[in-house]
């Protein structure tokens, strides 16, 4: 019986741990806004000059255009 209670507490912590990488996975990217959101709403003095320091214009990548693109026969694995 000890055994058994043993291994159920086992399969729970391991639902837990479960529990958690589902959601981290899922809601992930809105975790990390809402986190950015309270950190911006709090003032902490270190963040607020990082976040409210200019960013540097760099220039941005070309993309090609969609005619440019040609597929070669070494783009293909196989």
């Amino acid at each position: 019986m000890k055994t058994l209670g043993n291994v159920l507490k086992f399969l729970a912590a391991l639902a837990v741990v479960a529990g958690v990488v589902y959601a981290i996975v899922t809601y992930g990217d809105k975790i990390v806004a809402w986190t950015k959101k309270l950190v911006g709403k709090l003032g902490c003095c270190c963040c607020q000059e990082t976040a409210e320091a200019p960013v540097a214009d760099a220039p941005a990548e070309e993309i090609p255009q969609e005619a440019d693109i040609q597929a070669e026969e070494t783009d293909f694995e196989g």
